[in-house]
């Protein structure tokens, strides 16, 4: 159940990246990699919030918020490689911008978990 708890929020997380980077390059005039960093920076830190609460249940404070944000930074640099991959060879029309963010996520998926779960959050067993 922990893992389909991270999923969904780490689906809630894809929901937010992905809507923040297409209105940031449609609207707010930034390239695909700068929306991209902003995105992922506001849905890293609702992951952060939700993971604590609802899926680890964790009692780790708002101190926990910048481990949590330096390791999954690692997963970020996976996610963006494999994103900015994509948009090189796929374009950056808002559909092409989405799937991007969905191959980067899913990349990345078991080293944040695996972050989160072991190290940021402590969660034994």
């Amino acid at each position: 159940m922990e893992f389909l708890r991270f999923c969904a929020v780490g689906t809630l997380g894809f929901l937010v990246d992905s809507g923040l980077t297409v209105i940031a390059t449609r609207f707010g005039g930034l390239g695909p990699t700068a929306a991209r960093l902003l995105a992922f920076a506001v849905a890293a830190t609702l992951t952060w919030a939700l993971n604590r609460r609802f899926t680890f249940r964790s009692s780790a404070g708002a101190a926990s918020w910048l481990p949590y944000f330096g390791l999954t930074a690692f997963g970020a640099v996976i996610n963006v490689g494999v994103y900015r991959l994509w948009v090189a060879a796929a374009g950056s029309t808002p559909e092409q911008l989405v799937v991007g963010v969905a191959f980067g996520s899913v990349v990345a998926l078991g080293f944040n978990w695996t972050v989160s779960r072991y190290i940021v959050f402590r969660v034994e067993g």
